[in-house]
């Protein structure tokens, strides 16, 4: 009882940091007042070398498997390089997930201004959540999991990237999972020998069930498991969680590699530049700040990059591997004219506000006090129960396809931030969008910049996700499932968009355009075949791969994490097949 003690005065101490930002002197209240920060921590306890066979920038999805697979190889030294810091215990509770984007733990990267979307946030910008710590943004993000569709592997393939189709793929994602989903047990579209554990939300809702009966109502297919095919149909989610804890990359993955005395992992270290030979273009190193100083090492075989879709194009732009008149610009010698961060593709849709319904039940409400709420907090932390255990409130997925013929996802999330009330979000896994990622400066430390076309250039999109949200109240309000509830769309109208009429087409398109919200699935800014080739290699360059999301070269139906791993995993056997012969 005294640990769940010191741990529930720890969440009440992080529950307040959530509101200030006095981060450096509350972590310092923390050490002095002896209440974990981390729980087992070995990260970043072994000396820096200056020279390692693999430098691995990044540990995110991509990284974290890298770092693990390359270091199996006893004889092959490893240092993963992380800008952030180890997780904690807070980033352990699935419903923290809304309140981890005011925390260090997200490097609070903002988009440009858009004409058409983000309305509702300030000058019209959208934040955009990057886990910046071990684990990479699978510290801050829903723990869904979910793979995509058969096409997109083979569409990959299909555009003259061999190795990349579906029954190319499907082994990788198969490595990486550890389902413990009684019904998938005997699937061979299921592991249970991987790292990665996956299991239903250990909180289970009537009105989970009811969303899936509504689904069924309207003519949507129960129960599916939409790792297979995620069309046409509702079901509860599969999450990267253990016993109601996430499962972050770096507990998949770092965690069980603690003991390898090859592996070095080295926290609070930004790269700065990858070190590119002008004349050979053969990798020679990293350039990294560690406690205020720059500092170089060197890597014999390989470096891999895996800072994520918004870093790892940042990095190589910095290092001289960009479209050279950008470079130029910022007056960054070309060492090879590259498309880097030209294409960015991402899903959004609305979340929450837009979409809130009333029922006449009162049930758990997740709010920053309630996360500090003891009963919750030891229902979740000692027995893995309660409605902690929910991702960002959430338990059920549908997956409609809208009139203009792409397809939809829509979240259902059983708990809100107030006790009689569930919410549906919408997400485009098709958007017409495009963005882009450039430099500000040729100074590392200025975030680069973000641009994306939110309901822009056409009106496909905005009717897409009115359609989705028009779908979604037809399946609160005008199914039999939610009947015994009283389940009502929320009558207050968005402040925003109230002088059009409540529910119509209009009142959708305004909720849409300011309730613009993005679901961390940035990718394709080192597109494969633009960027890299087959093997992940950047093209024209030796020794220096990308191993994470920028590479796909279309954005899968799927939330990524569980694609980035395969692509992790891919990755890594790549290497160790050129390295082992």
């Amino acid at each position: 009882m005294k640990t769940i003690f010191l741990i529930f005065i720890f969440l009440i101490f992080f529950s307040s940091l959530i509101l200030s930002q006095s981060y450096q002197s509350t972590y310092a209240q923390y050490q002095q007042q002896e209440i974990p920060f981390r729980e087992n921590s070995f990260i970043g306890n072994r000396p820096i070398l200056g020279e390692y066979d693999f430098i691995v920038i990044g540990a995110g999805p991509g990284g974290c498997v890298v770092a693990n697979r390359l270091s199996e190889q006893p004889n092959w030294s490893v240092l993963l390089l992380e800008a952030g810091q180890d997780e904690s215990i807070y980033t352990d509770i699935p419903a923290a997930v809304p309140f981890l984007e005011a925390t260090n733990y997200n490097w609070g990267y903002t988009a440009e201004p858009v004409k058409n979307g983000c309305l509702g946030f300030k000058n019209n910008r959208c934040p955009w959540p990057k886990g910046k710590g071990m684990g990479g943004s699978s510290i801050i993000n829903a723990m869904i999991y979910t793979r995509g569709k058969k096409e997109d592997y083979d569409t990959i393939a299909a555009l003259g990237n061999d190795g990349w189709s579906y029954d190319d793929v499907l082994p990788y994602f198969l490595k990486s999972e550890n389902n413990s989903i009684p019904e998938y047990q005997n699937s061979p579209f299921h592991s249970q020998k991987g790292n990665l554990h996956v299991e239903r939300v250990r909180y289970h809702s009537p009105f989970t069930d009811k969303f899936i009966e509504a689904g069924g109502e309207l003519g949507l297919k129960k129960n599916i498991d939409y790792t297979i095919d995620p069309e046409y149909g509702v079901s509860r989610l599969q999450a990267a969680t253990l016993n109601g804890r996430r499962v972050s990359a770096s507990k998949a993955f770092i965690r069980p590699a603690k003991n390898r005395q090859n592996l070095h992992v080295a926290i609070y270290s930004q790269v700065t530049k990858i070190r590119i030979d002008p004349k050979t273009k053969k990798t020679i190193g990293v350039e990294f700040l560690k406690k205020g100083k720059l500092r170089t090492v060197y890597v014999k075989k390989e470096v891999i990059l895996s800072a994520g879709p918004i870093n790892s194009p940042q990095l190589l732009m910095l290092s001289g591997v960009g479209p050279k008149d950008h470079l130029k610009h910022h007056g960054i010698p070309v060492i090879q004219d590259l498309p880097v961060g030209k294409t960015l593709l991402e899903h959004y849709g609305t979340l929450v506000l837009g979409l809130k319904f009333e029922v006449n039940q009162t049930g758990p409400a997740i709010t920053k006090q309630t996360i500090s709420d003891p009963r919750l907090f030891e229902e979740w932390y000692k027995y893995g129960r309660g409605p902690l255990t929910a991702p960002g409130g959430s338990d059920g997925l549908g997956y409609i396809r809208s009139p203009s013929g792409k397809g939809v996802e829509l979240i259902f999330g059983p708990t809100s931030d107030e006790p009689n009330m569930f919410f549906l979000g919408t997400l485009l896994l098709q958007p017409d969008g495009r963005g882009r990622v450039s430099l500000k400066s040729n100074n590392p430390l200025d975030p680069p910049i973000m641009s994306y076309g939110y309901y822009e250039n056409n009106n496909t999109d905005l009717e897409d996700n009115v359609y989705a949200l028009k779908y979604a109240v037809k399946l609160v309000e005008e199914t039999q499932a939610f009947k015994d509830v009283s389940a009502k769309l929320s009558p207050i109208p968005y402040p925003k968009c109230k002088h059009f009429e409540f529910k119509s087409d209009d009142y959708w398109a305004c909720v849409s355009k300011h309730q613009t919200n993005t679901y961390h699935h940035q990718c394709s800014t080192c597109r494969m075949g633009d960027v890299v080739n087959n093997k992940l290699q950047v093209i024209g360059i030796q020794g220096l791969r990308v191993v994470d999301s920028s590479i796909f070269p279309h954005i899968p139906h799927a939330h990524l994490y569980a694609p980035t791993l395969m692509v992790g995993e891919k990755g890594a056997d790549m290497i160790r097949s050129y390295w082992s012969k």
